[in-house]
């Protein structure tokens, strides 16, 4: 039974209206109850959740079939919740979820985490395949104060600071104040960083014309001990919010070069791949440290590629450009990454000067059985080629997404069907093993 045969007839048996969530102001009226008899030791937290695509859904679907992914999506937002929390739809493409009496801030930081992994898996019933890309502003009752509207403002609030900012959720707060799992994190980050702890993986390009490893991207990990459900997204997060992304960026191109040097290199792995993040990009003596990092460790800069998002290019275009332009001088391969996912400017593109673009996971990793996403790969492959760009898709797991990327053109493949992220030794010996003659 498909996803639109089981709505409908889950729809003949209950009130949509009662049964689906709470009306807007329905739910602003509970919370203000919550918070009026809110235990002082105790803390509420209001999530406000942004579809990203879920603006697509009329356009691609019949009525019932959209209808369908609502409750899909509302029935995996309420199993992450407990049985005191609750949920408001207020649009097409935003939900409110109320977290109550909760032991500790802490709490809200796991459930933004939580929701984010459960709402962007792709959901496969539908015809086309659909995808979601959520973001989420976080406001505790502690930190804003004592008013379900002032709380929403600021969730509301959050949610575009971690838009603007490239990340998946954010907290509001204000002044020094920092949520107790912010504040261990942080401290945990800080930590790992002086103690030289943090680790990384790299996961293969394979060229699909020759089967060869044509680079690999450097990939941070926290150390094996962290906290269960600490993700690399919440550490470059971290990094970035507290000022520490310089200094992860340094760990991260010194650790990716030596390992290079002493590893990779010799297993011939193509161009070392590191990612640049948004305010790294603003730095005007970026250029000049990624070159004496080079020069450091002996590597030329045509070696070394730098991938920067989409959305971190367009924040700035301006000063984006003559940075690229002033790495590019110096020899470094740059790419975007996650193309598709954001605002694309063909003006923009033709300015930057790119040598690839990555084709977000999102839209590749069903692109064998939706459509649309096959259309929108295909559109990006002729795009960039028009470019004279090479082209990576990222998030291909099997065989027939391989067989329809060659037959779109697509230079280069990254996915679990050739390899996980791995450490820099089995890295090395997955490629000795791809090369060794029969």
């Amino acid at each position: 039974m498909t996803l639109r045969q089981r709505y409908l007839k889950w729809r003949q048996a209950n009130s949509v209206a009662d049964a689906v969530a709470l009306m807007p102001k329905a739910f602003v009226v509970r919370l203000d109850a919550n918070i009026e008899q809110r235990n002082p030791s105790a803390t509420i937290a209001l999530l406000a959740i942004s579809l990203a695509r879920s603006d697509r859904l009329e356009a691609i679907l019949d009525e019932a079939g959209s209808a369908a992914v609502q409750e899909e999506l509302l029935r995996r937002v309420r199993s992450v919740l407990r049985e005191n929390d609750y949920v408001a739809v207020a649009s097409s493409d935003e939900v409110w979820v109320a977290l109550t009496q909760l032991s500790s801030p802490a709490i809200a930081d796991l459930a933004a985490t939580n929701l984010i992994r459960t709402l962007e898996k792709p959901i496969p019933d539908c015809d086309p395949v659909v995808t979601v890309r959520p973001v989420i502003g976080v406001a505790l009752c502690g930190h804003i104060g004592g008013s379900a509207t002032r709380m929403l403002k600021a969730a509301l609030g959050a949610q575009q600071e971690a838009r603007a900012a490239n990340r998946r959720y954010c907290v509001a707060a204000t002044g020094t104040e920092i949520g107790e799992l912010s504040r261990t994190v942080m401290v945990a980050l800080q930590s790992a960083l002086a103690q030289n702890r943090l680790s990384l993986v790299y996961q293969p390009k394979v060229d699909l014309q020759t089967g060869q490893v044509a680079g690999v991207e450097a990939l941070v990990r926290w150390p094996a001990d962290a906290r269960s459900g600490w993700t690399p997204t919440l550490l470059v997060d971290t990094a970035e919010k507290y000022g520490m992304i310089g200094e992860l960026t340094r760990f991260v191109l010194h650790t990716a070069l030596r390992e290079y040097v002493t590893v990779l290199a010799a297993a011939g792995v193509g161009i070392l791949w590191v990612n640049l993040s948004a305010s790294m990009l603003n730095e005007p003596g970026l250029p000049a440290l990624l070159q004496q990092a080079a020069n450091v460790w002996g590597v030329g800069c045509d070696q070394i590629g730098l991938e920067v998002t989409e959305s971190t290019l367009l924040n700035d275009a301006e000063l984006s450009i003559k940075t690229l332009h002033a790495l590019a001088k110096l020899g470094f391969s740059l790419a975007i990454d996650d193309f598709g996912t954001g605002y694309s400017s063909l003006l923009y593109l033709r300015r930057f000067p790119l040598v690839e673009l990555k084709i977000d996971k999102l839209f590749v990793e069903h692109m064998a059985s939706s459509v649309v996403d096959a259309q929108i790969v295909r559109a990006v492959i002729d795009l960039a080629h028009n470019f004279k760009l090479k082209v990576v898709a990222e998030g291909a797991e099997d065989e027939a997404t391989l067989a329809i990327l060659r037959q779109m053109g697509c230079d280069q493949v990254q996915g679990y069907v050739y390899s996980r992220p791995l450490p820099a030794d089995e890295l090395a010996r997955w490629v000795n093993r791809r090369t060794a003659p029969d």
